[in-house]
């Protein structure tokens, strides 16, 4: 499956594919605009480090993926559209398997910050609040690598290009999640060794699905 660019009807093709993929996992799977969505925005204040977070990001709240605001509005965006719905099945993928452990991974350490609520019986509780700290989350990393590691493959898949590790990488090392992961030379090292198993076709269970997927959306309607 190697492309150079794709037709209109293989991007609409794929997209359908993707989408029955992720209803498959989860029947209850919505999509919604951010901007209509009250909890979101409140959110975008909550996550005040994380820039962009109505109009560029996408949010994936099991069972709901909430779209950034360029959602739907300009072909340009095609493209970056199926690349997010293959990383998004990626976390709903990991969150109907691991439950409510997904959340606790992901929102960890910071998460145990409430414990300093405490504090109203024991003062020493408020030391809690350094979970607050932009300190590394290896539950919250473990899992965007997972889902940063289909993007990967889907350019790939799609394109036969290998993804720009460093843009990925500052995922991990900035803001835009907290300061997760800042270990800049293992990342590179991790993802590219991910690269080579994408390319020598071993894949993970959700890479296999999403694969086919892909395949079945593109089904030779591609400009060679």
């Amino acid at each position: 499956m190697y492309r150079v660019s794709l037709r209109p009807a293989a991007y609409l093709g794929i997209r359908v594919e993707l989408l029955k993929l992720i209803d498959d996992l989860s029947p209850r799977f919505t999509l919604r605009k951010k901007r209509d969505s009250f909890l979101m925005k409140v959110l975008s204040y909550v996550l005040f480090f994380k820039k962009d977070f109505l109009r560029h990001r996408a949010t994936t709240l099991y069972p709901t993926i909430y779209t950034p605001e360029f959602w739907g509005k300009h072909k340009r965006y095609r493209a970056t559209e199926l690349e997010i719905l293959a990383h998004e099945y990626v976390h709903l993928y990991d969150r109907k398997r691991l439950g409510w452990l997904y959340n606790i991974l992901y929102l960890s350490p910071q998460l145990f910050s409430l414990l300093s609520l405490v504090a109203i019986w024991n003062i020493w509780f408020l030391l809690f609040l350094l979970f607050m700290l932009p300190v590394p989350s290896p539950g919250r990393a473990w899992l965007e690598f997972r889902a940063y590691r289909m993007n990967i493959a889907y350019k790939y898949w799609t394109k036969n290009k290998k993804y720009d590790m460093m843009v990925i990488i500052k995922q991990f090392v900035g803001t835009d999640h907290y300061y997760m992961a800042p270990f800049k030379k293992s990342l590179k090292k991790w993802f590219n060794e991910e690269y080579e198993k994408i390319k020598n076709d071993q894949l993970s269970p959700e890479l296999v699905m999403v694969k086919k997927a892909v395949e079945r959306g593109m089904s030779v309607r591609a400009i060679h």
